[in-house]
């Protein structure tokens, strides 16, 4: 963000100083921002604006330049938060907050309302009876533990494929009941006020078939040996099952979710692997679970952020249609 880094030079900020504030974005947050920021400034300097200290009308025509891209509810928002990220206050308030842009992203929601990316989510059930199907652990090949551990982990945790491909080797411990895994970093959830290092998971004793603790310890069983005869330091816990066994990324951890989604014969036209979230927390609502409790185990601060992840779970068939065709 060297031009977000410029400006904050020329409002007498220091050097370490703007090294520290630019450190506030995590890295997906300043990839998401920095082309609106570029925008902004190619703006303010076409029309020969102070990019930190411009009008509210000054903002308005920015955005409203943005909308006549055709882009939708959301990359506005987005927009709005990168010009409030550097710093930009308008009349006293932040330019994101100030009460006329709050009135314009208003009017845009009504010409193009933000449409969700899942209305419906898919059922688990015929995920758990694939997952059961891939036991006893020791007859699978290392693919299929793979695949098998990677679902269970993000099943169990609600959780993102960036929190999966944190996960450490380093710090491990075991209790009777549990394994509690070190994150290699912050995830996406982190804050100040829930700055979590650590994913415990938790046995299983009514399905051994299902039962993420055990799968865990078989795959770092099975992985030792490769991790010490490959040439890479590998401290990842995910580790590709292919030669030479090095770490994995992101977009193959994801991968993997969406094969085991083909295998359980979900959609993957239509789902992803962020797919996931949102039907281990539906599960959870429908099985009774507090929404207390879903929102500490994804993560989430607010009730508002769980209801956009809350979604009608596809049904195999029409019980209303089987009770009345009886």
């Amino acid at each position: 963000m060297p031009t977000v880094r410029e400006t904050l030079r020329e409002r007498g900020i220091s050097a370490e100083g703007a090294d520290i504030i630019l450190a506030s974005w995590k890295p997906g947050t300043a990839k998401q921002y920095r082309p609106y920021i570029r925008r902004w400034m190619q703006f303010c300097d076409r029309w020969d604006i102070n990019p930190l200290d411009p009008t509210v009308s000054n903002i308005i025509n920015f955005l409203t330049e943005t909308f006549h891209r055709r882009v939708g509810y959301e990359c506005l928002n987005t927009a709005r938060g990168a010009l409030s990220s550097i710093g930009i206050v308008v009349n006293g308030c932040r330019a994101g907050n100030h009460p006329l842009v709050n009135r314009f992203m208003r009017g845009v929601f009504n010409l193009r309302p933000t449409k969700p990316r899942y209305t419906e989510t898919w059922d688990v059930t015929p995920v758990l009876q694939e997952l059961r199907s891939m036991y006893p652990l020791h007859n699978l090949s290392l693919k299929e533990l793979t695949l098998k551990l990677v679902m269970l982990m993000a099943l169990t945790q609600a959780a993102r494929v960036q929190t999966l491909h944190l996960l450490v080797l380093t710090g491990i411990s075991t209790g009777d009941d549990y394994i509690s895994v070190q994150l290699g970093g912050n995830i996406k959830q982190c804050r100040p006020n829930y700055n979590i290092q650590r994913v415990k998971f938790q046995a299983y004793s009514k399905d051994a078939s299902l039962c993420v603790c055990k799968t865990l310890l078989t795959y770092i069983e099975q992985t030792e040996e490769l991790r010490q005869i490959t040439k890479h330091k590998v401290d990842n816990l995910l580790i590709s099952f292919i030669k030479p066994h090095k770490p994995v990324s992101k977009d193959t951890i994801a991968c993997w979710i969406k094969n085991m989604l083909h295998m359980s014969g979900v959609d993957t036209a239509k789902f992803t692997a962020g797919s996931v979230q949102p039907a281990a927390a539906s599960k959870a609502k429908a099985m009774a679970v507090p929404v207390t409790c879903i929102m500490a185990k994804a993560g989430w601060s607010r009730e508002t952020t769980f209801a956009k992840y809350d979604k009608h779970i596809i049904a195999e068939s029409d019980p209303f249609q089987e009770a009345v065709l009886e």
